[in-house]
């Protein structure tokens, strides 16, 4: 998919402020209105009078003439215009603004965990896009029985245990190139995550405690993401190779679901459906 250009989306953003002009009525955003008003929606002096610009930087704005807005402004546009959460986020989309950090933790919905699941005895696990773990299934839950002392809070963070729980080193027998992909993953977010306080100390403090992860990330190495297959160590159960792949929740772009599987029949399978068992 084509990368829009700046033209291009300030366009965007400007027939996106129009829409949602339209759409609101004045009664919804306290205005009386008089009997000859014929404007079905806002008038752009009431939105530029209810967000605190004045008439004319908000006409230029919705005409894609405005280069850079800030996030307080953009929040005071969302509030005149009664914007919900999704159409919120449009909106810092469209105007390069990275998304507000959630206050605290993100929601799996019942869809997710539903899906979660249905992918038994896979393994499946829910991540944000920094990697902190919402949520798994009962294989997950019976893999990690073993760990001595399960991390929470922010500390709930593949990357972060990759890096300090000696239990993953443990159980990845190729840890070096396993880590070394996890901290490209991450780099790869760092321009979308840049205001994210979040995302800011996660990196900080890796940088901080880590030597290895310093390096790594140092390398500006980028990776994408793309299914392939890793190595499990498991005490009990031995070896296993098992494929990967990503599902983004297209409800909410901040969480994906990783899903470890193996093709039915194989061994590998076999010893997946041992681990749901256990």
């Amino acid at each position: 998919m084509p990368v829009p250009t700046a033209d291009a989306r300030r366009r965007e953003l400007g027939d996106f402020l129009r829409s949602r002009r339209g759409r609101v009525s004045p009664q919804a955003a306290g205005i009386v209105p008089g009997p000859r008003r014929r404007t079905p929606g806002l008038r752009r002096e009431e939105v530029a009078a209810a967000a605190g610009v004045s008439l004319t930087w908000y006409t230029w704005l919705e005409q894609g003439r405005v280069n850079g807005v800030s996030r307080q402004v953009l929040d005071s546009l969302a509030r005149a215009l009664l914007l919900d959460e999704p159409e919120h986020r449009h909106l810092l989309e469209l105007a390069g603004e990275p998304a507000a950090e959630p206050p605290g933790p993100v929601p799996v919905t019942r869809e997710v965990r539903d899906l979660l699941a249905m992918v038994e005895p896979n393994l499946g696990h829910v991540v944000t896009r920094r990697l902190d773990l919402v949520a798994w299934n009962a294989p997950v839950d019976a893999l990690l029985r073993d760990m001595p002392e399960r991390p929470s809070g922010e500390d709930l963070n593949i990357i972060w245990m990759m890096f300090h729980n000696s239990w993953m080193r443990d159980r990845f027998p190729d840890w070096e190139d396993e880590a070394r992909w996890l901290t490209g993953l991450l780099r790869n977010e760092a321009g979308r995550q840049a205001g994210n306080p979040r995302f800011q100390r996660l990196v900080a403090r890796l940088t901080a405690t880590s030597p290895r992860f310093r390096a790594f990330w140092e390398s500006h190495d980028i990776v994408p993401f793309t299914p392939s297959e890793r190595r499990f160590r498991h005490p009990a159960l031995g070896e296993v190779t098992l494929r990967y792949m990503k599902i983004n929740v297209e409800d909410d772009p901040e969480l994906s679901l990783l899903v470890h599987y193996a093709p039915p029949g194989s061994p590998a399978a076999e010893v997946l459906a041992r681990l749901s068992r256990a």
